[in-house]
């Protein structure tokens, strides 16, 4: 059964990936491009410790997030400060399928979004399953309930191999948090009530503007 770094476990804290998300969506339901990018890059330091397991997810979702960050720091960062004002302008200047040096933000949150889902049901499946469940059943199911409809043939293989080598569900818990472990059931569900807004509301939003299948 595959390990995790236990040197570099606790560099992952789910306390901010709890505290990101909720400060990403205020009081207009606006979501902060910057805090949802916090959200991401922690949990992907979760990816990292995975080493080999979860190598190639690291890596992609590491590269939507520079882009995205490309994005806030040109000179149109302005209009990137909300998921919604991104859409609302690249919309408007004919952006949404951009794909050169810096593709479209929009299509690469999209990606992010649909990471999200997967994340989050992850998280809520483990937080109501004890350490009798398999996490590596958990998360085949959970990913072939989301990610997968979007993943060609090849990415669904590597994804399937990743997943069946995942650690025990007790030491996979103990990796996501770096508080009690008595704790760690509560702080998923913490971490997922912050985080489902924000997909819900981004959900909506992509639906609205007949984005979700963004090539």
């Amino acid at each position: 059964m595959a390990t995790f770094d236990t040197d570099t476990k606790h560099d992952f804290d789910l306390e901010v990936v709890k505290t990101e998300f909720k400060k990403c969506r205020v009081h207009d339901d606006r979501l902060l491009l910057d805090n949802y990018l916090n959200a991401f890059t922690e949990l992907n330091r979760f990816f990292r410790l995975s080493g080999r397991i979860f190598g190639f997810v690291a890596k992609d979702l590491e590269d939507k997030i520079h882009i995205l960050q490309s994005h806030r720091k040109s000179d149109k960062g302005e209009r990137y400060e909300s998921i919604q004002g991104m859409v609302n302008y690249e919309k408007s200047n004919q952006l949404l399928q951009v794909k050169g040096h810096l593709p479209s933000g929009s299509r690469t949150l999209l990606r992010l979004h649909r990471a999200s889902e997967f994340i989050l049901t992850f998280m809520a499946r483990m937080s109501e399953s004890d350490d009798h469940d398999k996490s590596s059943h958990i998360a085949a199911e959970v990913y072939s309930q989301t990610l997968a409809k979007h993943h060609p043939w090849l990415v669904q293989k590597m994804a399937g191999v990743a997943m069946y080598i995942l650690p025990s569900r007790k030491q996979l818990l103990e990796t996501m948090c770096k508080h009690d472990y008595a704790h760690v059931s509560t702080l998923l569900n913490e971490t997922v009530s912050a985080g489902k807004p924000v997909y819900e509301i981004t959900q909506k939003l992509y639906e609205e503007n007949d984005l979700l299948d963004l090539p």
